[in-house]
Parts: C-alpha cells; sequence; structure tokens
C-alpha cells in the first residue's frame, strides 16, 4: 500500500517560477494555519477535518508547481562522488559497498569479513548535518529569534537541508544528491489509500501527522515571507 509522492519538481538551474498572487498564495497559508491550529476535532469527525486540510494543502502544491529544487539522473548516480567526498573528508569508505536490496533499498553490503566489535565504519562529525551546523548557517539569525526552532531539532534539520539543497555550492551537496526524492510513507499516500487505514490503530497517528506538518508548514511559510 502506498504510492510513492507525484510531486513533479522543476530541475535545478532552469530558473522556473510559478506566476501566483502573493495575496492569494497568503490568504491560502493563513486558511491552512487556522485550520491546522483549532481544536481536536469531535468523535467522528476526523475524516472531514483530514479532507478539509488535505485540499487545502492541494490546493498550495498545484500553486507552487515548478519551485523545487531535484538533480538530474538517479540518486546511485551520484553514490561514486558521495564515496568520494566522504573518504577526502575522513571517513571510512573500505570493507564495504553501496548496494541496492530490493525491497529494502539501499544499504551498505560488506566486501570482506568483518570481526565481531571491528570497528569498520566512522564519520566524522564534520560531515553531519546538526542543529550546530545549522545555527552556523544561513539559518542562524532565523533560530536565534524562533522558539520553535530552538525547541524543535527535526525542523531546525529539515530546514537546514531544504537551504543547503538550494545551494549549488553546499558543502553537503555529494550527500543531499543521494537522497531519495520520493517516499511511500502515510504522509504520501493518496486520499483512496489512507481510507484503508480508517478502523485501524494506526489512522490517528496519520491525521495527527498530517495535521500537524501542515501547521508547521504554513507557520514557517509565514515566517520566511
Amino acid at each position: 500500500m502506498g504510492k510513492k509522492s507525484r510531486v513533479k519538481t522543476q530541475k535545478s538551474g532552469t530558473g522556473a517560477t510559478a506566476t501566483v498572487s502573493p495575496k492569494e498564495m497568503l490568504n491560502l497559508i493563513n486558511e491552512l494555519l487556522q485550520k491546522c491550529s483549532s481544536p481536536p476535532p469531535g468523535p467522528g469527525k476526523e475524516w472531514e477535518e483530514y479532507v478539509q486540510i488535505r485540499s487545502l494543502v492541494e490546493k498550495i502544491r498545484k500553486k507552487q508547481k515548478g519551485l523545487s529544487v531535484v538533480f538530474d539522473g538517479k540518486r546511485d548516480d551520484y553514490f561514486p562522488e558521495l564515496l568520494k567526498w566522504a573518504t577526502e573528508n575522513g571517513a571510512s569508505t573500505e570493507g564495504f559497498e553501496i548496494a541496492n536490496f530490493q525491497q529494502e533499498g539501499f544499504g551498505l553490503k560488506a566486501t570482506r569479513e568483518i570481526k565481531a566489535e571491528e570497528l569498520f565504519l566512522w564519520v566524522p562529525r564534520k560531515l553531519l548535518m546538526t542543529v550546530e551546523s545549522a545555527k552556523n548557517s544561513v539559518l542562524g539569525s532565523l533560530y536565534s529569534q524562533d522558539r520553535i526552532l530552538q525547541a524543535m531539532g527535526n525542523i531546525t534539520l529539515a530546514f537546514h537541508l531544504l537551504c543547503e539543497r538550494a545551494n549549488p555550492n553546499s558543502f553537503w551537496l555529494p550527500y543531499i544528491q543521494t537522497l531519495p526524492c520520493e517516499y511511500d510513507t502515510p504522509l504520501y499516500f493518496e486520499e483512496d489509500e489512507v481510507q484503508y487505514l480508517q478502523s485501524t490503530q494506526a489512522i490517528h497517528d496519520v491525521f495527527s501527522q498530517y495535521k500537524n506538518t501542515a501547521r508547521q508548514y504554513a507557520y514557517f511559510y509565514k515566517i520566511i515571507q
């Protein structure tokens, strides 16, 4: 179950921008933020709220079509550059290779015998994208002022990744180019797929995740604008 995200994105370097009225966009964002900030709906009303929020999100996605940054080719095309970058910056890249494990996705496969408790993989801290590196990036001034960023490291890291992804000279570009561009988690399910989860314990978590993610997006859209 779960189709991959169908969001079409604009290839980097084209300079394409969507022609959307700022006022129209802000009205949609305000409506989304208000809807996602409302108290939890009563029993039996969660699905109705989810559909309303999803409708607003889809409208915003259509308005912003063509603004995202993607890279040419497939993610595995960039694996050699990733290993080269990692080696040059002190990470271990011997004794294993990147392999495709089909249903499990990409991972590391040993190319030699690895003894129990043997240290065979290490990554210097400077290669990691962390809250500290975010504070020392273009996000620094926003981080110092926004309490949500200060309290939620995952949001800070998401912003950090987006900023670096948009920077063609980013130190982390060899890593970012190998990240997945589509997912099959419930957040990306189609509406009819989410319906299959009704009457299960998972549905409440799906509703909550979707609502919280939409609220965070709307909040930070207004902050950045």
